[in-house]
């Protein structure tokens, strides 16, 4: 049974910049390819970790304009930069609040424009590879 539950609303900066006011969804994905590691004297196939691939993907809403969205991530696409996600809305790591710290991590990417009439206009990231660290302090 859980003992503990978070209202979905975590705290986003991608390279040091905080869009936690701006983001609407966030998915974080820790991924390693798996490698057959099954010798003759197995009776079943083993596997160990290979290579990372992790991904964070978010939806942010959409700001044009000197050091908005649009201009701050246009400038990082075809890039790798760095990505910090905390579980809540909190920026201090901790128990209940772990921290997700992407480096190197790439953004093949970007819709600068993606409008529909009535409707707010937002973007959508994914960044990917990278090394990460889980933080609880």
């Amino acid at each position: 049974m859980a003992t503990t539950t978070v209202l979905s609303q975590p705290a986003l900066l991608i390279n040091s910049v905080d869009y936690s006011d701006q983001c609407t969804s966030a998915t974080v994905t820790i991924n390693f390819e798996s490698l057959e590691a099954t010798s003759f004297a197995d009776g079943a196939r083993k596997y160990t970790a290979g290579l990372g691939n992790h991904e964070v993907s978010a939806t942010l809403m959409l700001a044009y304009g000197t050091s908005e969205v649009e201009e701050n991530l246009a400038a990082l696409v075809g890039t790798t930069t760095d990505v910090v996600i905390y579980a809540t809305s909190s920026t201090t790591a901790a128990a209940d609040n772990p921290e997700y710290t992407f480096t190197g991590t790439y953004l093949e990417s970007i819709t600068p424009i993606n409008g529909s009439l009535g409707e707010l206009q937002t973007i959508d990231l994914t960044f990917t590879g990278g090394t990460y660290v889980r933080a609880t302090s």
